[in-house]
């Protein structure tokens, strides 16, 4: 055994608040890792995975609550066989979806990620960074406030006085 104590930490420095940014660069990796792991759908060809995609962000005009993608109705089977064909014309994805916005106004379900409907997109995010910052600015205000309270004689024999008398010791 030896007689040497363990190193104490500097003072003003608390292990706990030095690791929050491992924590942090974890969080970042692990969100880099899903974005990098998510495939986008085809953008171009005649495949089946592209008509469902794009068939996913239209809404269907007889179901509630249903893409045309999910939907069986007839009006999403005509949707998908107007997609195939102008897919097969060699159209874009935004060609295509332009097509069925202007031929059915509030046919798409996820708004343009331009001029208001941007804000859709925009707001939630803004919001919630809002709301962090704030958090964590509150925390470092509690944080701050907390003193340490050093127990004079005086105060200590009080408490121990209310414990007595709590425990039914009448004598001081």
């Amino acid at each position: 055994m030896s007689d040497q104590t363990p190193p104490r930490p500097r003072p003003g420095r608390h292990p706990q608040r030095q690791k929050w940014w491992w924590w942090a660069l974890m969080g970042m990796v692990a969100v880099g890792f899903l974005a990098a792991a998510a495939s986008r759908p085809p953008t171009e060809g005649t495949s089946d995975e592209r008509l469902f995609a794009l068939a996913a962000q239209l809404k269907c005009q007889q179901c509630v609550g249903e893409s045309v993608a999910q939907s069986q109705s007839a009006g999403a089977v005509q949707f998908r066989e107007e997609i195939a064909s102008q897919m097969a014309r060699g159209r874009t994805d935004d060609e295509i979806l332009s097509f069925f916005a202007d031929a059915y106004p509030g046919v798409l379900l996820n708004p343009p990620s331009s001029g208001v409907g941007a804000l859709v997109w925009i707001v939630p995010v803004v919001v919630a960074a809002l709301a962090a910052l704030g958090l964590a600015l509150t925390f470092r205000r509690w944080r701050s406030e907390r003193t340490i309270h050093e127990v004079t004689p005086d105060e200590a024999a009080r408490v121990a006085a209310a414990l007595a008398e709590r425990r039914g010791d009448r004598t001081p």
